[in-house]
């Protein structure tokens, strides 16, 4: 691949050799040269004009871009602030069905669940309702999210333990 100046010294060349062939009996290279010389700053001019027009043109369509990103980026966050207040409503809500069931009809709802979903409504159950809860169970499937319930407090625990160091 050629570099820039590799193509404007060729492109000259062709334009001297042009010149050349065109020129009157009478023209020499030394006229082309001087013909060259005479065009070099207007030229340099015209093609620093182009170049600041192209990067005028360029800076436009990035704002563009960057307001419609901006814009993108407001309505995003403000779906993902009505989607989150949906889903702690709905939490809330899942979470005072099951405080108001009998501990056997909870258990038997909870045990077809999947175990991270089970686990998350336990933990946020009362621990005298979930206790209750807890015991209706099979006590395999208790223990299962007794435990991940355990893991889920021992890593929040971990994990704001490790907070400080972090900062040091």
């Amino acid at each position: 691949m050629k570099s820039a100046f590799g193509i404007r010294c060729a492109a000259a060349a062709a334009l001297l050799a042009l010149l050349c062939a065109a020129a009157p009996a009478g023209a020499t290279e030394a006229d082309a040269t001087r013909y060259c010389e005479a065009i070099r700053d207007p030229a340099r001019e015209a093609r620093v004009a182009w170049q600041a027009q192209s990067l005028l043109e360029i800076e436009a369509r990035i704002d563009a871009r960057i307001a419609e990103l901006a814009a993108l980026r407001t309505e995003y966050e403000t779906w993902l602030a009505r989607r989150e207040e949906f889903l702690r409503k709905a939490e809330e809500g899942v979470i005072a069905i099951y405080s108001r069931m009998r501990p056997d009809a909870a258990a038997a709802q909870l045990a077809a669940m999947d175990n991270e979903t089970a686990g998350a409504v336990i933990a946020k159950l009362n621990p005298r309702q979930a206790s209750a809860i807890l015991n209706e169970m099979e006590p395999g499937r208790a223990a299962l999210l007794t435990r991940g319930i355990a893991g889920t407090a021992l890593s929040q625990d971990q994990a704001s333990r490790e907070r400080p160091r972090e900062r040091l």
